[in-house]
């Protein structure tokens, strides 16, 4: 029975650091396709170097631009893969023992994140099931500002092979992406109706955060992972805090009925 016929598609932008590796995993697609928002690094020309199909698009929202991506595929199935994900051996022997005749729409696949160039294997961080392998047609992803996810018509199968996100390589790259991520969440949250009152943004920014570190390192075992584990629970408090402080921010230059006064 002939494998399935697979476009592995990504969106990138100025992420030459772990290009080649991910590129590499991929060598068992029938084709890569490239979406990329104006890099000015050589994320481009790596991507060429691979024989990737690249088209440049100005940046859209991660949901538009990687549906924009999915849209370029030649092939029946779209593996969606980021610029900072390898697929492992394990996972690629998989997919290539896959055929046309599986009754799924999508797969989930584990995914094992690196923090500080660590893996992490407790602390709420695995499996974390990430939905990448899907019937062209069938899947698309949604429009969140930030954490999209694809939604699949059709049922899901789940693999075993993992997905190595290499999430952040050092402190400094932590907080180069920490202020656009909690920008996007931040806006997430106004656009879900979230409203900055004092008693919630008691319990989002002090109470909820402490539990949400407690559960993390200790009842998930975070401290298993060491220093990178215990990093790991620290700095999602910390996310939490600081996108509830920039909706507080957003909803204060915007308050209900104000007008701005002339000047």
């Amino acid at each position: 029975m002939d494998a399935l016929k697979i476009s592995a598609v990504m969106i990138t932008f100025n992420a030459q650091a772990n290009l080649r590796q991910v590129l590499s995993a991929l060598s068992f697609a029938s084709e890569t396709v490239v979406v990329d928002s104006g890099s000015t690094d050589q994320t481009v020309e790596i991507c060429r170097e691979f024989g990737a199909r690249v088209f440049t698009r100005a940046w859209s929202g991660y949901g538009a631009q990687k549906n924009y991506a999915i849209e370029q595929a030649r092939h029946p199935w779209i593996l969606s893969i980021d610029a900072d994900e390898v697929v492992s051996p394990e996972l690629a022997e998989e997919i290539t023992a896959l055929n046309q005749l599986t009754p799924y729409a999508g797969f989930r696949i584990p995914r094992l994140n690196h923090y500080f160039a660590r893996p992490l294997y407790h602390g709420g961080q695995y499996p974390d099931l990430q939905l990448r392998l899907f019937r062209a047609g069938r899947g698309s992803y949604n429009q969140r500002p930030v954490h999209e996810s694809v939604e699949v018509d059709g049922p899901v199968g789940l693999l075993s092979g993992e997905i190595l996100h290499y999430s952040y390589d050092t402190i400094a790259d932590y907080f180069e992406k920490f202020g656009r991520y909690t920008s996007l969440e931040a806006e997430r949250l106004q656009a879900a109706g979230e409203r900055p009152a004092a008693i919630r943004l008691a319990l989002r920014m002090v109470l909820a955060p402490c539990w949400k570190f407690v559960w993390r390192y200790l009842f998930k075992l975070g401290f298993l992972d060491g220093a990178a584990g215990l990093l790991a629970a620290l700095l999602n408090s910390f996310t939490m805090i600081v996108s509830y402080a920039k909706l507080w921010e957003i909803a204060g230059k915007n308050p209900p009925g104000a007008k701005r006064p002339d000047r």
